[in-house]
């Protein structure tokens, strides 16, 4: 009786066990592709990522050697790699796009869009902007968009600013 007892129960909290090993290992190779993504633009482009970030299904990263951004995005079937090389950017900025939202305890920002901007000194040249996320094609919720946005805002403007001024 008791080993029949144990039995269900080691069946049981295996079934319960297994559904999370599976997200877990999905969720690892789906890390693992986006990675060889961004690893696979530069070392295309002869660079070698120094730091990176991914989230969703995006991931930037910078060679701090050959002073370059590797961006890669992937929304359903379109798959998005930019290459940005720091020396013919002027500033970057955050773009965050939004509407208000009037609610009974007072006026709320709601982001619909999230990039970043790179202005470059070529006036002719138009701006770069990577999005780093969008109502449209992403959760409905931010899940550390903003910061990562504003994080690499600041290591780009850091490093601009390291970089002597050129006209």
């Amino acid at each position: 009786m008791n080993l029949g007892a144990t039995i269900v129960g080691i069946v049981i909290v295996g079934l319960c066990i297994i559904p999370f090993i599976l997200i877990s290992a999905n969720s690892r190779k789906k890390k693992e592709r986006l990675l060889q993504g961004l690893f696979g633009l530069a070392q295309k482009n002869k660079g070698k990522i120094s730091r990176y970030d991914l989230w969703n299904n995006s991931t930037i990263g910078i060679d701090d050697t050959a002073h370059t951004i590797f961006f890669t995005r992937k929304v359903k079937e379109t798959e998005t790699l930019q290459m940005i090389h720091l020396a013919e950017v002027q500033k970057c900025r955050v773009i965050n796009s939004g509407r208000a939202v009037r609610q009974t305890v007072g006026n709320h920002h709601v982001i619909e869009k999230l990039e970043l901007e790179f202005a470059y000194w070529d006036k002719v040249k138009t701006a770069t902007v990577l999005e780093f996320y969008n109502t449209d094609s992403d959760s409905l919720t931010l899940t550390g968009e903003l910061q990562l946005a504003e994080k690499w805002n600041k290591i780009v403007n850091d490093f601009l600013s390291a970089i002597p001024l050129q006209k």
